[in-house]
């Protein structure tokens, strides 16, 4: 179905009123006789296919549909008006230039990172929601834009739940004092019940054994599958790797170690890093 729809009467209602509250749409008022808004007609056009279902262009001829020229206040042609919802946004009037019309039009558009960060949060939201997914979607919204308060309030609170808490206290060390509400405590919190849930009495045992036989490569691969459990991922594979650099084939390490960077949520730097240092040692 074509995103471009000439406004009538007849299809005023369904169009204008009736569409989805997000749907942008850009109404076109014009004449045929006016000869210079013709090139501005054309781009207009061709910039709504480009968008396809992000906007939909209406278009009124206003010598044929006098009563929808007339509820939108014309005064000359063209006229631009953006409406969502039901009601009007923004608009220009006069011949306009398309890089104009453009910078105009994406003032009210969705931006990808708003896409993405909806996804994250839904996952977020459910239970049984997936967090490495969670993590790709809002790792390429922090990209976009990390400057945004809920994309980094978001990616903090993803970042403590894929075990990712050095990351996460880096990001909320950024705030800015009136940036630290509510939302931030509770993710600090968070944090913090983290860092003592990686810290357990056996971690701690496990770290004193190794202390005092720091050779004992038993009691490291013993350490790093607790670290594993904890969500302490980096830890665990860098007594792992310290093991691999002495026996490849020690016990079931290199397994363990392959286990845990396969868990890592994709782009995840982590994950591409251990693998090179495997790769170093295989080859």
């Amino acid at each position: 179905m074509s995103n471009i729809v000439e406004l009538t009467i007849e299809n005023f209602q369904t169009t204008l009123i009736e569409t989805s509250p997000e749907q942008l749409i850009a109404v076109e008022l014009y004449s045929p006789r006016d000869e210079a808004g013709k090139a501005m007609s054309h781009d207009l056009a061709t910039l709504a296919n480009e968008l396809g279902d992000a906007i939909v262009l209406a278009r009124v001829n206003c010598d044929e549909q006098p009563q929808i020229t007339q509820q939108f206040g014309v005064q000359s042609v063209p006229t631009l008006v953006l409406i969502r919802a039901g009601k009007p946004l923004d608009g220009l009037t006069g011949v306009t230039p398309i890089e104009q019309i453009k910078e105009l039009l994406f003032k009210y558009l969705p931006k990808p990172e708003d896409d993405l960060l909806l996804k994250a949060n839904a996952i977020l939201l459910d239970e049984n929601g997936d967090s490495n997914q969670a993590f790709g979607f809002i790792k390429q919204a922090y990209e976009l834009d990390p400057s945004r308060i809920d994309i980094k309030l978001c990616y903090s609170e993803i970042l403590v739940k894929v075990g990712q808490l050095e990351n996460a206290k880096a990001l909320l060390e950024s705030f800015a004092l009136e940036d630290k509400n509510a939302s931030y405590q509770r993710i600090v919190s968070l944090l913090e019940l983290a860092e003592e849930a990686g810290q357990s009495p056996e971690i701690t045992a496990l770290e004193q054994q190794l202390a005092a036989t720091p050779d004992d490569m038993a009691v490291k691969l013993t350490l790093a599958v607790n670290y594993s459990q904890a969500n302490r991922s980096s830890d665990a594979l860098d007594l792992l790797f310290e093991i691999l650099a002495v026996d490849l084939n020690f016990d079931d390490a290199k397994k363990r170690y392959l286990d845990i960077v396969a868990a890592l949520p994709d782009g995840d730097p982590l994950a591409s890093s251990s693998r090179r240092r495997l790769y170093s040692l295989l080859h």
